[in-house]
Formats: structure tokens, C-alpha cells, sequence
């Protein structure tokens, strides 16, 4: 539920997943690196990134990896992840885990194929995160036609009780509007121990960081949700087509 943010945010650990072959594109180029307005999409997410003044940024890599790490050399303070093979979501932040063990505030997970979120949509998100008291939070969106993306249920209060998939959710659910962007702010070491649980358990065999919402719930961790004031702010990026659109869009 949304809140009227503080002017101020923590200041985060940000873990980039970038470790995406991009098979829809039907390039040998890691998706990342394709370009949008002269640039490749993941130095679009680095730039916000880097205006958030985060205390760690870990890129998690995996397709041609080494090809992304090039590119990334010399940017100072980035640390790598190898996601290898890659199992989900939930997985790739499994692989960043490890620098992540001495660190005890909140972490952003952006994508690097998600060029277009903004600053104030980011700082918005971890200041409320931070204003609600939640050990997690999810960039939502309010859609017309939802589609395929994840159904955000709610209790009488607004406060979130669980992620559907829209391909496992009921005829009422697929009528929910408010639906998961993928970006998230978590405490850290509640995610940690959480990833230790997550299971692979559904038809793609991997694993899904919105299970974390039923582990958290069930654990009696709060968890909540803020309102991306315009969903085309985390477009993804998924075919020479959609970069396209996306192009056009932002001029």
C-alpha cells in the first residue's frame, strides 16, 4: 500500500540481474549490451543505480558473461555474480549471496533489461519501504489488462499477502489489476535466509523470488507494496521488437 514518502531513502545494496541470454532477439549479443538511445540497456540501469549512492552494486552475469564483464571494466565499485546455469529469479539472487553476507540494510533488485525506471519510482520505493516497515516490498502497477503478469493479493487492510501467477491464479485473481513488476526492495538477511528455502516446485523448474512473499508472510514478516506511477517506467526489454517500441517511445 502506498504511502506518502519521506524526502529522504536508505541507502541500498543493489543487485542488477543481467545474466539473460535474451533468446528473443535472435542475436548472439547478451541482451544487455544491446543499445537503446546509443547506449547498452544495462548502462541505462547503472546510471540510476549510481544516482542512488548505493553501498554495493552487484551485477549477476551469466550468458557470454565474460563479454558483459568487459564491457562493465573499470567501472568503479561493481562487483560480479555468476548465475551459471540459470534457474530464475530467485536463483540469480541466490548467486549474489555470498556478497551480500556482511550486509544488514535493504537491497533493490533491478534488471538489466528494464532501462526506463527512474530515480524518483526507485527512491519512492525504498523510502516507503522504509515509512511501512516492511521487510519486503514490490513495485506494483495498476493495470487495465493485466495480462500474464503476477496478481497481487491483498487483505481487507491493502497489505500484501501473496504473488499468483496469472497462469496458477483463479477466475477471481486474473480480475485483480495490481500486478507485480518483478523490482523489490529486501531486507537482506531475512532474503538470505529465505532463498535457502525457496523450492523449485512449479512447471519451469526454478526458482522464483516471489516465493519470498508466502515465506515472509508465514514467518510474520510485513511485507507491502508501492504504486509505480507509470508502468511504462519498467518495460522490459525481450525482443528486437520491444527495444524498438521502446526506442520510439522515449524519443
Amino acid at each position: 500500500m502506498t504511502n506518502h514518502a519521506p524526502a529522504t531513502c536508505p541507502t541500498p545494496a543493489i543487485v542488477i540481474l543481467a545474466a539473460g541470454k535474451g533468446t528473443r532477439m535472435k542475436s548472439r549479443l547478451p541482451k544487455v549490451l544491446h543499445p537503446l538511445a546509443g547506449r547498452p540497456l544495462i548502462d541505462h540501469v547503472l546510471e540510476l543505480a549510481r544516482s542512488l549512492e548505493p553501498d554495493r552494486t552487484i551485477v549477476v552475469v551469466g550468458y557470454r558473461a565474460d563479454q558483459v564483464r568487459q564491457h562493465l571494466a573499470g567501472r568503479p565499485g561493481l562487483r560480479f555474480a555468476l548465475q551459471e546455469p540459470q534457474l530464475g529469479t530467485g536463483h540469480a539472487v541466490m548467486a549474489a549471496a555470498d556478497q551480500l553476507a556482511d550486509y544488514h540494510g535493504p537491497v533493490l533488485v533491478l534488471y538489466g533489461d528494464v532501462p526506463g525506471l527512474t530515480h524518483a519510482t526507485a527512491a519512492q520505493l525504498l523510502a516507503e519501504h522504509q515509512a511501512q516497515g516492511n521487510a519486503l516490498t514490490v513495485l506494483a502497477m495498476d493495470l487495465k489488462h493485466p495480462g500474464a503478469y503476477g496478481r497481487l493479493v491483498t487483505d481487507a487492510t491493502g497489505r500484501l499477502t501473496a504473488i499468483v501467477e496469472a497462469r496458477d491464479a483463479t477466475e477471481r485473481q486474473r480480475r485483480i489489476t495490481l500486478v507485480n513488476s518483478g523490482i523489490y526492495v529486501i531486507d537482506n538477511q531475512p532474503m538470505l535466509a529465505g532463498l535457502k528455502d525457496l523450492r523449485p516446485d512449479n512447471q519451469q523448474a526454478e526458482y522464483y523470488l516471489t516465493d519470498l512473499v508466502g515465506l515472509f508472510v508465514a514467518r510474520g514478516l510485513k511485507v507491502g507494496w508501492s504504486l509505480c506511477p507509470d508502468p511504462a517506467e519498467v518495460a522490459g526489454v525481450n525482443s528486437a521488437a520491444e527495444l524498438k517500441a521502446l526506442a520510439e517511445r522515449l524519443g
